[in-house]
């Protein structure tokens, strides 16, 4: 017996293909130790042809029998899920058979410049037969189109009827690309150059097109997107506000879609969710933005397909390579934060807030969450959660507050102690908030059931963010709250204050690996706040 290529052996005028199967997988080979197949008396062109498929069916089996312990295939009946193909479906894959074919018998023939010629004349009288049987309608295919038509209804897993339109739709298109393989590999062992396409399937922007379509995976069944969104959200335990953000952006791209199938999704499909996503409405107006749609809605289920296909869910990320362009934005206001008339005006009219009169969470609020951002640069959110017990001190007598992920949510959930200016001190913050229990700025017996992703503290900070607009600091380009943020940063450079202990109070990253090592006690805070101007009329 005479070896002719991998796996492929001649004896006599016969060609048979045999493989050793590894132990792990037997089970889906019946038991056997060697799968054996005869080709019969064929050319030794096809009898590649089909060792090369052949060869392809059984690496499957092996892959799936190694990664799930025991393939629950079977060599008979290689895949779970049966379906009938369109027409495009039909011609993807007999493009990715050419592609696959041609790759391999062309490495092939390198290696035998001696047998080009001959090669020649085979390819040349295969494409008069095949030309010469399809022009004939007189039946049936030749029959290596349809034994090739047959290996791809088995690997694709297709139910198709062996008569009727489909069927013939099948051989007409795999007929069409022995055509094309013949015309192609003429070619090249004649060194002319590439000829052009033989039908319009073969042209090169189909096989682009293909690149950009990921093909049916017959091992996978169904992988429905809600399954995998929920599945990654038990995995990076993400905060409340973010699974609500991301779950409104993938029931989106699903009521888009018209399926809950991750194993379907296309790029095109994601460029179409994003296009209507940008779409203007009746007045010519966009419902939202381009920043919303890229971070709230593209953004939101890219890590999620990436996570599908690292566990091996999905074949591929259909978002990876879809972008949102965002127009940079122009800013007609000079300052990021509040000016000095505005932060005087916000400042005084929170200062007027009378606690005593009024003993509602709000006043409170009103009353002192402007000044804790405006001498923190802390975000909003960060002090609206405070508790009473996060109001502190230390053993030689330094104030200060906590902010911990323990209280609601903080921006890469790590905690931080932020020293108290001496100005809120003697102001009465720390006798204020030390005389009640709980949340210091909402009442937590006013929760609503199913409120996590929009948690309370948030909601005060929103009313606020109100409050302060109705005072007449009406500029868009200003936020009322992250304003403060913007304030502090610039006053502290303004006074000289250490980068370090900037960040720490403010919890902005570091600039390198070295700023992230250490601490920064609260004395040194405590120090550098104690410089930064007081907010006096």
């Amino acid at each position: 017996m005479q070896r002719v290529a991998r796996y492929l052996y001649r004896r006599g005028n016969g060609y048979t293909f045999r493989r050793n199967i590894p132990a792990y997988a037997r089970p889906a080979f019946g038991g056997i130790t060697e799968y054996v197949r005869s080709f019969g008396d064929v050319t030794e062109t096809k009898a590649k042809a089909q060792a090369i498929l052949l060869g392809e069916h059984c690496t499957r089996l092996f892959d799936e029998a190694r990664n799930k312990g025991q393939s629950k295939s079977k060599s008979s009946d290689i895949f779970r899920i049966k379906r009938t193909p369109d027409g495009e479906e039909i011609e993807h894959a007999v493009r990715t058979w050419l592609i696959k074919i041609e790759t391999s018998m062309s490495e092939t023939l390198l290696m035998e410049r001696a047998s080009a010629d001959q090669h020649v004349r085979d390819l040349g009288r295969l494409d008069v037969e095949v030309v010469r049987v399809m022009r004939s309608r007189g039946g049936n295919a030749p029959l290596m189109t349809r034994w090739i038509a047959e290996t791809l209804v088995e690997a694709n897993d297709w139910t198709i009827p062996t008569d009727g339109p489909l069927r013939v739709l099948l051989e007409d298109r795999v007929a069409r690309g022995q055509r094309e393989l013949a015309a192609r590999q003429r070619a090249e062992l004649s060194w002319e150059d590439q000829p052009r396409p033989t039908h319009r399937m073969f042209a090169p922007e189909e096989f682009s097109r293909d690149k950009d379509t990921p093909a049916a995976n017959p091992y996978r069944q169904p992988v429905p997107l809600k399954e995998v969104l929920e599945q990654y959200f038990a995995e990076q335990e993400p905060a409340a506000n973010t699974v609500k953000k991301w779950t409104t952006a993938l029931n989106s791209l699903i009521e888009h879609l018209g399926h809950d199938d991750a194993t379907r999704v296309t790029a095109d499909d994601i460029v179409a969710w994003k296009n209507g996503l940008l779409a203007t409405n009746d007045n010519g107006e966009r419902v939202r933005g381009q920043r919303t749609v890229r971070d709230g809605y593209v953004g939101a289920v890219r890590p999620v397909f990436e996570w599908a296909v690292s566990n091996r869910l999905i074949e591929t990320n259909p978002v990876i390579k879809v972008r949102v362009s965002v127009p940079r934005p122009i800013r007609m206001r000079a300052e990021k934060g509040y000016t000095d008339a505005e932060a005087k005006t916000a400042l005084l009219a929170s200062l007027a807030i009378d606690c005593e009169a009024d003993l509602s969470f709000f006043a409170f609020a009103r009353r002192w969450l402007p000044w804790l951002c405006a001498y923190t640069g802390a975000r909003v959110g960060e002090m609206a959660q405070l508790r009473a017990e996060d109001v502190a001190q230390t053993d030689d007598g330094i104030w200060y507050v906590i902010v911990t992920p323990e209280a609601g949510t903080q921006k890469g959930g790590f905690a931080r102690k932020v020293a108290l200016h001496p100005h809120l001190i003697e102001m009465g913050f720390v006798a204020a908030a030390r005389k009640r229990s709980g949340p210091l700025f909402y009442d937590p017996k006013r929760r609503r059931a199913g409120s996590t992703g929009n948690p309370q503290h948030k909601k005060v900070a929103q009313r606020v963010a109100e409050w302060v607009r109705s005072l007449g600091i009406t500029d868009k380009e200003l936020q009322p709250n992250h304003g403060w943020r913007h304030r502090f940063i610039t006053v502290a450079r303004d006074v000289g204050m250490d980068p370090d202990v900037r960040r720490e109070i403010t919890a902005h990253a570091a600039k390198d690996q070295h700023g992230e090592y250490g601490d920064v006690f609260v004395r040194n805070s405590s120090r550098a706040i104690a410089n930064f101007p007081r907010y006096e009329w």
